[in-house]
């Protein structure tokens, strides 16, 4: 892989390389689905932070709703049940197409 790229690999890229090395292709496809679900789990945390300190109300269309930790974490749990549903099943059943 190095010859390939011209370069040395990072420690990173090595221990990626080494792990995939002996993984079917569909398994490794499947490694999406857990980095898509890594997205979808830190892309809302600083508006869950920024909702919890209440210091930027003054800019919110609507000031004086004001939600819980466990409202954001019900809507959290829904979504990443639905997202499984949704993406999870696209991403598997698209596998085929992609060969």
């Amino acid at each position: 892989a190095s010859v390939a790229l011209g370069r040395n690999l990072t420690l990173f890229e090595t221990v990626w390389f080494d792990y995939s090395a002996t993984k079917s292709n569909f398994y490794v496809y499947c490694h999406t689905i857990l980095l898509l679900f890594l997205v979808f789990s830190l892309a809302p945390l600083p508006l869950v932070f920024v909702e919890l300190t209440g210091r930027f109300d003054r800019f919110k269309i609507q000031p004086k709703v004001k939600y819980s930790l466990s409202d954001m974490f019900r809507c959290y749990k829904d979504v990443m049940q639905l997202f499984f549903i949704v993406v999870g099943t696209l991403q598997l059943v698209s596998y085929p197409s992609l060969q």
